[in-house]
C-alpha cells in the first residue's frame, strides 16, 4: 500500500497541510511500500526531524519507493538527508530526493542501496566524493536524474548497469560544469533539458556503445544558443550546430530536439553525426525563422548522404515558408520514410490542410509507403513529471512514442 500526501492545495496553510499529512500516516496501519510527500515547508532543520520520525515508523519497514521534497526557498544551509533512509537498504527500489544535503567528512557513511534501480537528485547539495560513493553504493542502478545539483563541478559515470541518464538545468545556477560518461556499456538514453539558466556545462560521452536515444530540449525562456556543449568522442556540438564533426555515432536511432526557429541545416548536421537515425521528434517555439531553402545548397549532398529516417514528428507546424521547405526536404528525399506527423495548434480548415499537402509535394514523395498526418494539437504546458518519465520509464525503447507532453 502507498503512503503519501496528495498534491498540496494552493491556499491551504502550510502547517495545516503537514498536520494533515501526519494524521494520514498515523491512521494507516498496514505495511507501506511507497512513501511520497510533495513538500515540507518549515524552518531549517525541522523538516528533516519531521521526515525522520515518519520514516522510523514500523509501517514503512519494507519501503520500496521513497519520494520527498524539502522547500529550499528559505533554507540556508539545507536540511540534511534523514538518517533513517539508510534502514531501507535491503528494500528500496526507487528514490527521489529533493532539496537536502548529503553527509560529508570521514565519519559519514555513504548510503548502501544495493537494490535501487531509479534515483533522482533534485536541488541536492552533494560533493563529488559523496556522489561517487552514493553511485558506487547503488550497483543495480538503471536510471539517474540530476536536477540542479550543487556542491560538485564534475560528475563521472562509470556504471555497468546504468541505462538512462537525465540532466536538467532548471531554476537555479547549478555548480555542475562537466558530466563525463566514462564507461557505460548499457546506457541507452541521454536526455538533457535546459529551462532557465545559462550555466555552461559540457557533457562528454566517451564510451556508451548502446546509446539509442539522445535528446536536447529547452524551454522558450532561454536563448537559442543553449548552454550545454556535447562531446561524442572528438565530435563537438551545441544545439545551435556542429562545432567539430570528426566521428559519427551509429548507435543513436531516436533524436528529440527543441528549436526556437526550425533549422534544416542543424538537423542535417545531426543526420551526419547520427547516420543511422530512424526517428526525429522536433518542436519549434518561434515564428518564421530560417527560410530553409535547400535545392541549390544541398544539391550535391543529397546523392552522398543516406537519410534513414522512418518517422518524423514536427510539433507546432505553422505552414509558413520555413516549415514548408523543411517538411518538403524530407518528403522528397527520405526514401525510407514511413510516417510524418505535423502537429499544429491553430484551428485550420480542411482546405488549409489540403493546401499544405500540395505545398510539401506529397504527390512526389520519395517513399512510396510514407503516410502523412496533419493533426490539431492542444498547446500543453511542460511538466517535470513528463521529463522524469522519459528518464525512468524503461518499458519502451522510445520514451517519446507514448508521450505527447515531451517537450
Amino acid at each position: 500500500m502507498a503512503l503519501g500526501s496528495s498534491q498540496p492545495r494552493p491556499h491551504r496553510p502550510r502547517l495545516h497541510r503537514q498536520a494533515a499529512q501526519r494524521r494520514q500516516r498515523l491512521a494507516h496501519q498496514g505495511p507501506g511500500r511507497r512513501f511520497c510527500t510533495e513538500a515540507l515547508y518549515c524552518d531549517p532543520g525541522y523538516g528533516s526531524v519531521t521526515l525522520n520520525k515518519w520514516l522510523q515508523s514500523s509501517t514503512v519497514d519494507k519501503l520500496q519507493e521513497l519520494k520527498f521534497h524539502y522547500d529550499i526557498s528559505y533554507r540556508d544551509p539545507p536540511s540534511p538527508l534523514p538518517a533513517s533512509v539508510d534502514r531501507f537498504s535491503s528494500t528500496l527500489r526507487a528514490a527521489s530526493i529533493d532539496g537536502c544535503s548529503f553527509p560529508e567528512g570521514n565519519g559519514a557513511s555513504p548510503l548502501q542501496l544495493p537494490l535501487l534501480k531509479q534515483l533522482s537528485l533534485l536541488d541536492a547539495w552533494i560533493s563529488e566524493t559523496s556522489l561517487y560513493a552514493l553511485l558506487a553504493g547503488c550497483p543495480a542502478l538503471q536510471s539517474l536524474l540530476l536536477n540542479d545539483i550543487m556542491g560538485c563541478s564534475r560528475v563521472q559515470i562509470v556504471s555497468p548497469n546504468l541505462r538512462s541518464i537525465g540532466l536538467r538545468h532548471g531554476f537555479r545556477n547549478t555548480d555542475l560544469e562537466e558530466l563525463v560518461i566514462q564507461d557505460a556499456p548499457c546506457l541507452e538514453r541521454l536526455i538533457c533539458l535546459e529551462r532557465y539558466c545559462g550555466m555552461k556545462t559540457t557533457v562528454s560521452v566517451i564510451s556508451a556503445p548502446k546509446l539509442h536515444v539522445f535528446a536536447s530540449l529547452y524551454s522558450h525562456r532561454i536563448g537559442e544558443a543553449g548552454s550545454i556543449i556535447f562531446q561524442f568522442g572528438s565530435t563537438v556540438f551545441q544545439r545551435c550546430g556542429i562545432l567539430s564533426l570528426t566521428m559519427v555515432v551509429r548507435s543513436v536511432k531516436v533524436l528529440a530536439l527543441t528549436q526556437r526557429d526550425l533549422c534544416l541545416d542543424m538537423v542535417i548536421n545531426f543526420l551526419k553525426c547520427f547516420p543511422c537515425l530512424e526517428k526525429l521528434y522536433i518542436k519549434t517555439t518561434g515564428g518564421s525563422g530560417e527560410k530553409n531553402t535547400w535545392c541549390r545548397k544541398y544539391k550535391n549532398l543529397i546523392g552522398t548522404i543516406e537519410i534513414r529516417l522512418k518517422e518524423i514528428v514536427l510539433v507546432h507546424y505553422r505552414g509558413n515558408a520555413s516549415h514548408v521547405n523543411f517538411a518538403k526536404f524530407f518528403v522528397l528525399n527520405a526514401r525510407m520514410l514511413q510516417s510524418m506527423r505535423l502537429e499544429f495548434y491553430q484551428n485550420h480548415s480542411s482546405a488549409w490542410i489540403e493546401r499544405q499537402h500540395g505545398l510539401i509535394q506529397i504527390k512526389n514523395k520519395a517513399s512510396r509507403d510514407a503516410q502523412f498526418d496533419f493533426v490539431a494539437s492542444n498547446r500543453s504546458s511542460w511538466t517535470f513529471n513528463a521529463f522524469a518519465e522519459q528518464v525512468h520509464d524503461l518499458s519502451t525503447a522510445d520514451p517519446y512514442v507514448r508521450l505527447h507532453n515531451w517537450k
